[in-house]
């Protein structure tokens, strides 16, 4: 079974250690892919389109489909929207559906850019989370819930919307998948799933 990993926003492989989650997947038997996005001068739909095309629906349907932070929306869009994988992991994921969008700091919003803004603006999280029909892990460092409201919100809403969503809170970590705690929970959430 393959493994899918979408990496957060303006990431590749070597940004951070992606490279330890993939072994992971790989440990448990996985082949591992890791999924290069084009971020630049592009909105959450040029980058579900451009994982689509690298994937067929088959490969996605037998496989286990994961993403990190903005890697993760897409990863829940793709996962409800197009495919239904074996399983799902979302590791981190991003605060920035509509539902999320009025919580936002400003500052924010104008790095973001407009146009990305705006196709943030039609993802409901309310409408995706009842279609995702698949185990779902979903995973958060302490300190990332400690330092951003926003994302102890998400996570929360995720979790209770999607339906037998289990939730890891990963003690001592921050916003990093690459953290070996981080990947030793990811491991320890993939045995018992």
């Amino acid at each position: 079974m393959k493994a899918y990993l979408i990496p957060g926003a303006f990431e590749d492989l070597k940004s951070r250690d992606y490279q330890a989650v993939l072994d992971v997947y790989k440990k448990l038997g996985y082949e591992p892919r890791f999924i290069k996005i084009d971020w630049k001068y592009k909105t959450i739909d040029d980058w579900v389109e451009q994982v689509q095309a690298k994937l067929s629906k088959e490969n996605v349907q037998d496989s286990l489909l994961s993403g990190f932070s903005w890697g993760a929306m897409i990863a829940l869009v793709l996962a409800a929207k197009y495919y239904s994988p074996k399983k799902l992991l979302l590791f981190s994921l991003s605060p920035y559906f509509a539902e999320d969008l009025p919580y936002v700091k400003k500052p924010w919003l104008k790095w973001a850019g407009k146009h990305r803004v705006a196709t943030f603006k039609h993802l409901k999280m309310n409408e995706l989370a009842v279609k995702i029909q698949c185990p779902t892990v979903i995973f958060i460092g302490d300190k990332e819930v400690s330092k951003y409201s926003d994302m102890k919100r998400r996570t929360r809403e995720a979790h209770k919307r999607i339906q037998g969503s289990k939730l890891v809170i990963i003690k001592g970590v921050k916003h990093d998948v690459g953290d070996p705690l981080y990947v030793k929970a990811t491991e320890n959430a993939l045995k018992n799933t």
